[in-house]
């Protein structure tokens, strides 16, 4: 049997952003705390994935012309 969707029970986008913001928040302060990786190396792994992701979304917008 199937629970069926409430106001009650069903999550907005919002709060599962926040929610998703939060357990990241939480496993990076765990992994420097626990020194398995650092503060840098999280920014040069951000930075690389911004860069990635900017080169995906520059090839998508080339190929649309």
């Amino acid at each position: 049997m199937t629970e069926q969707l409430t106001p009650h029970n069903v999550l907005t986008a919002e709060e599962v952003l926040k929610t998703e913001i939060i357990l990241n928040q939480a496993l990076i302060d765990l992994l420097i705390k626990k020194d398995i990786i650092t503060v840098e190396e999280l920014v040069k792994g951000v930075k690389e994935i911004k860069r990635e992701r900017q080169a995906i979304v520059n090839d998508w917008d080339s190929n649309m012309r």
